[in-house]
């Protein structure tokens, strides 16, 4: 799995997982004009990820410039579900973040009812912040969001952690 910039001609395949009714309730619904400002701006990262030179997913990084060495996940969302590929795509995003860019925190927003990504993000390391209360509305109907982050430290101790387990599994 790879992750590359995302281009103006992407943005159909954007929209299309963006609004797949597995994601369309967990992620924002962003018109084309303003995936395509986001792939031009300084200070954001539009990518797609890709399995073999196909486009299974993109995601969205803010705050890229920001002096504090914090980085916003703004969104991260799969055309097909299952398999691990968001597991690997996050995965992915945060060694960007941490190996690459160089960053202190990589935080993100989650539903509250999006069980599935809370699962993912806990299972990663991510640790919760806390609770926006009813930041985000849906229509009439108002919800809250968690507010995760991973520092870079535990990053690190998490991939040493793995590493030592891998190597312990094959009897090192």
């Amino acid at each position: 799995m790879t992750l590359r910039p995302t281009r103006p001609e992407d943005c159909a395949f954007v929209l299309a997982v963006e609004r797949d009714p597995d994601n369309a309730r967990h992620v924002g619904q962003w018109p084309a004009a303003r995936h395509r400002a986001c792939i031009d701006s300084p200070g954001w990262v539009h990518a797609i990820v890709e399995e073999a030179g196909v486009p299974v997913g993109y995601l969205v990084l803010q705050d890229a410039d920001d002096p504090d060495g914090n980085l916003l996940l703004r969104r991260i969302a799969m055309a097909r579900k299952g398999g691990g590929r968001g597991r690997a795509a996050l995965i992915l995003v945060m060694r960007y973040c941490f190996e690459v860019l160089g960053f202190h925190r990589l935080w993100l927003y989650v539903a509250e009812h999006n069980k599935r990504a809370l699962r993912l993000y806990l299972g990663l390391g991510f640790v919760m912040e806390g609770t926006a209360r009813e930041c985000a509305a849906e229509g009439e109907r108002r919800y809250s969001m968690h507010i995760l982050s991973l520092l870079e430290r535990e990053y690190r101790l998490q991939l040493a952690t793995s590493r030592h387990r891998r190597g312990a599994g094959r009897g090192a």
